[in-house]
């Protein structure tokens, strides 16, 4: 299927639960470029008003509603556990899961992030540092390792160490490519942005695969063989940033094959995801209204499926929400410019949803139905 009819399949998903709220709400998604290609709200523009520049904050952060769960449930972290986090961009794992990174590493437990790709793809920001050229591949590549480089400052701030970062490489703003058009690595992905069609990156976890759908699924098994966690931390299937469901999809899809293999069951592994991208989210209790109707991407697909998940929150410290705060300063690139949306994300508590094994297994069987192609 070309990408521009998953575009538009998403696009209509997304435009759908919006209606759901009102019917007269004029919620208009669009396919920008925050951090390479994000579905954002045209609502959320307005709330970039804080003072870039200086990384300074706009006060004391709203206090957490446990009201705009169906049913209240506290996540509790316990001691030693082994939790994996995915990020499709930097920055993704400290907006979504910075305070439970954290508390993993506080209660003698170990924590790793996987950082889908190095969220080299990002126009905008690169037309920043000269705005009287066109951007070069170079430049994007430049780019890439300066995020690299903030990602690792900020797992910093949040207690972990570099080796607890491990950099896949894969094409910002291309992850759905894969999925849908790109699965064999006789058919490569090139990123439009780098123009490579593999990992360019020294420190990539494999820079010899390539842009493949099977390449990207094929490293996820490993990392999370290697690694035995006890919770896997994805994006929710229906964040809609194609990069961020694309990327639980692929995840969830790695974890049903290695269940069948016998390689990690997901019957004792408990899934959690968190959102980004999502109409109403975290302001708001729009999200939760309209996305018990919504399926990955924010279409219909696997709706039904992932509709009785259920929502946890994770109350923070002080100190936990102060270090919360240094490590998205320290995504300076990004801060910058969009500093008013992360502040979004300074909130005494963070929401995970939990997903059931019926849901691991299912979401990406029906999602690959749609591409004429079976799931591995």
């Amino acid at each position: 299927m070309r990408r521009w009819v998953l575009g538009l399949l998403m696009l209509f998903g997304a435009f759908f639960t919006a209606v759901i709220i009102s019917r007269e709400q004029d919620v208009r998604l669009q396919r920008g470029h925050h951090k390479g290609g994000a579905a954002m709200v045209d609502a959320v523009a307005p709330l970039f008003t804080s003072d870039l520049g200086s990384c300074s904050w706009k006060g004391d952060p709203a206090p957490f509603r446990p009201e705009i769960l169906s049913s209240p449930k506290t996540l509790y972290v316990s001691k030693g556990l082994r939790v994996i986090v995915f990020a499709p961009h930097p920055d993704d794992e400290t907006l979504g899961a910075g305070g439970l990174l954290q508390r993993v590493v506080q209660n003698g437990g170990t924590a790793r992030v996987v950082f889908m790709t190095n969220g080299d793809g990002y126009k905008e920001a690169i037309k920043g540092w000269d705005g009287s050229r066109v951007a070069s591949a170079e430049d994007f590549l430049e780019y890439g390792m300066m995020r690299q480089e903030e990602a690792i400052r900020a797992m910093g701030e949040l207690g972990l160490e570099p080796q607890d970062a491990v950099f896949l490489g894969f094409p910002d703003d291309g992850i759905d490519e894969l999925w849908a058009s790109h699965w064999s690595s006789l058919n490569p992905y090139t990123s439009p942005y780098t123009q490579v069609s593999g990992p360019p990156y020294d420190r990539a976890f494999n820079r010899w695969v390539k842009y493949a759908g099977k390449d990207l699924e094929d490293a996820i098994r490993a990392i999370l063989v290697e690694f035995a966690p006890d919770w896997i931390v994805i994006p929710d299937p229906r964040d809609q940033h194609p990069d961020h469901a694309c990327t639980s999809v692929f995840v969830l899809d790695a974890l049903r094959g290695l269940d069948q293999s016998g390689a990690l069951s997901f019957h004792r592994t408990h899934v959690f995801t968190y959102l980004v991208h999502y109409v109403g989210y975290p302001n708001s209790q729009r999200w939760l209204r309209t996305i018990r109707k919504a399926g990955v991407g924010g279409s219909l697909y696997s709706a039904n499926i992932l509709a009785p998940t259920r929502w946890f929150g994770l109350t923070l410290t002080q100190e936990e929400l102060r270090r919360k705060r240094n490590a998205i300063a320290a995504h300076r690139s990004q801060f910058e410019i969009l500093g008013g949306f992360f502040e979004q994300y300074i909130k005494p508590a963070e929401v995970f949803g939990r997903l059931e094994p019926v849901q691991v297994f299912e979401v990406p069987q029906d999602y690959a139905s749609r591409f004429n192609r079976p799931s591995s």
